[in-house]
């Protein structure tokens, strides 16, 4: 009886995911995603220079109308040393972003887009998302959210600009949370194979 305790411990502890494996995964598809992205940014630039005509797109950033085509075109880089492109706006947004991880940017441009960023749901290594965790968190941002404007107008009676700004922040980022929660729901995220199920089983 004594050995078999053992033998549980080494049994739990192989079904553990390694953090490090993990992020090392995370790191490297994170890489392929940019790359690939990189790859597409001439295309996209493309798109909407085309919509907004060269020519205005040149005039309204005051640059030559052959760096804006060079921009529509793939950038020659290590891999591609032929290309006659090169690197766009996009390409440099990309890199900023991949190097601060800063979805403050993200959201920026969705603002101005009259959207909001949510990121997709992701479960890590083989472990369900928590549906409580996720919902106390939800209530929790939104609660804070309340109170930071509460504050604000009890102080002196007004809620200013800077203050508005920090709101919109607040909002965006708890919109893209709720959204983040749906699609968890729709996709099965907090039922996946955990006890919830087993509880559903029972019932």
């Amino acid at each position: 009886m004594g050995k078999s305790a053992p033998r549980e411990k080494t049994t739990q502890s192989a079904g553990k995911t390694d953090p490090v494996a993990d992020l090392a995964r995370v790191q490297l598809q994170a890489q392929g995603e940019m790359e690939r992205a990189m790859k597409e940014t001439h295309r996209v630039l493309k798109q909407a220079i085309d919509r907004a005509g060269p020519k205005r797109v040149a005039r309204a950033l005051d640059i030559s109308l052959s760096l804006v085509y060079k921009w529509t075109q793939p950038a020659r880089t290590k891999q591609n040393p032929a290309a006659s492109g090169a690197r766009n706006p996009l390409d440099k947004l990309l890199a900023i972003f991949e190097l601060s991880q800063d979805l403050e940017l993200v959201h920026f441009i969705c603002q101005m887009a009259r959207g909001y960023y949510t990121p997709n749901p992701q479960a890590k290594g083989s472990d369900r998302i928590s549906f409580v965790s996720e919902t106390v968190s939800s209530l929790n941002d939104f609660a804070d959210m309340l109170q930071y404007a509460e504050k604000s107008l009890t102080n002196d009676g007004r809620i200013d600009e800077a203050e508005a700004t920090k709101l919109r922040q607040q909002w965006n980022r708890l919109k893209g949370r709720l959204e983040h929660f749906i699609i968890s729901c729709e996709e099965g995220h907090f039922n996946a194979g955990g006890e919830d199920s087993d509880d559903a089983e029972e019932e």
